[in-house]
């Protein structure tokens, strides 16, 4: 059978800038991508939905600035194999959908981000392509990479976009569903691309250069950090000692010998930002919703053979799927979504250290 290149459904999510749009659907229409192409405009609530000959139009009710639930609109209406997301004041070069859909066609699960070049200089912002660089081009993307998916040049395959449930719909105003579309997307066993040849013009500054007045850019990021602190559990988008109700890691402790060695290695996996799951709750810990006797859903699964304790949280975060000597497992959700197995080490070797007793509390509580 002869190879086909799968249609593309291009989704521009668009609010009150036709010209812009038009711009961008030219460009889309000028591509040199071998195989059928449909455009579809995501309208988040336009006070004129926008009408252009050959483009399908979906619209949503203006309730906020919503490009996630917009983006989603025009994914669920799209027919093509694959999905490439571009905002609607981002114009892409000829190429650009040559230079991306390879990608999806070898890897179901890739998730590419194209260049998007911006401002006067029509430069990508520094801290992309320091990015770049720093990742080979995400060949190298690691659990932290989620931070440089940028929706407004994204490509990836219909399947993949469903099987983790597209963009979050519920977040409203500028930013971070990129972010956390990516983070997901890792988490679910996500292929990382940066594909440099797939480029995209932007004529306004990158975020950083958009405000004149430091107060409106800084209320406007502290909006979408805070947004996305309440979805994404990773330590990056979060801050220390505040208490959520998801949880990154998941530590399963059993009972441990030793007089104070489970206290002890409790208290410490929550220092580090973790749930600890128990057959039963220790006094110290009754009023402590991060200790309890129910599984929770985390990024990364932890069970403690023996009395270990975090000691370089760093070194355990970058630890994929480990099973060690004594029983002690650390397995991400990555690693089950792409059914890894596993390697071995020590749990000394992966960032833990050992607890033995006896331990006097009374020592521990007051840091002597």
């Amino acid at each position: 059978m002869a190879f086909r290149w799968p249609e593309v459904s291009v989704v521009i999510p668009h609010y009150n800038d036709e010209a812009s749009l038009a711009r961008v659907v030219d460009a889309v229409r000028a591509q040199d991508y071998a195989g059928a192409v449909e455009i579809i405009v995501a309208d988040d609530g336009s006070l004129t939905p926008p009408a252009l000959d050959g483009v399908r139009v979906v619209c949503q009710e203006d309730l906020g600035f919503r490009a996630a639930a917009a983006r989603n609109l025009g994914a669920d209406a799209a027919r093509g194999e694959v999905l490439a997301f571009l905002d609607a004041d981002t114009v892409p070069e000829r190429g650009y959908l040559s230079a991306v859909v390879p990608h999806v066609v070898g890897d179901h699960r890739a998730v590419v981000v194209g260049s998007r070049r911006t401002g006067a200089q029509d430069q990508e912002p520094q801290w992309l392509t320091d990015a770049w660089a720093a990742t080979a081009n995400l060949r190298d993307a690691d659990h932290t990479s989620w931070r440089y998916i940028i929706s407004a040049v994204l490509t990836c395959s219909r399947e993949f976009f469903g099987e983790i449930g597209g963009f979050d719909g519920t977040l409203v105003g500028y930013g971070g569903e990129d972010w956390e579309f990516g983070f997901r997307a890792w988490n679910a066993g996500a292929t990382f691309v940066h594909e440099p040849a797939a480029i995209a013009h932007h004529e306004d500054e990158d975020f950083g250069s958009r405000y004149d007045d430091p107060v409106a850019a800084t209320a406007v990021k502290n909006a979408e950090t805070l947004a996305l602190a309440r979805r994404v559990t990773h330590p990056l988008a979060r801050p220390e000692g505040i208490i959520f109700d998801t949880f990154d890691m998941q530590v399963e402790v059993p009972e441990l010998e030793g007089e104070g060695v489970r206290d002890f290695v409790i208290a410490e996996w929550l220092k580090a930002g973790a749930y600890v799951r128990v057959t039963d709750v220790p006094e110290l810990f009754a009023a402590d919703p991060r200790v309890g006797t129910a599984e929770e859903p985390a990024r990364v699964n932890i069970a403690v053979g023996a009395g270990w304790a975090p000691q370089d949280l760093d070194a355990l975060l970058a630890v994929e799927y480990v099973l060690c000597p004594d029983g002690t497992v650390v397995r991400t959700a990555r690693a089950a979504a792409l059914g890894m197995e596993p390697a071995t080490a020590n749990p000394e070797d992966i960032g833990m250290t050992p607890v033995q007793g006896p331990l006097q509390l009374e020592r521990y509580f007051a840091g002597w």
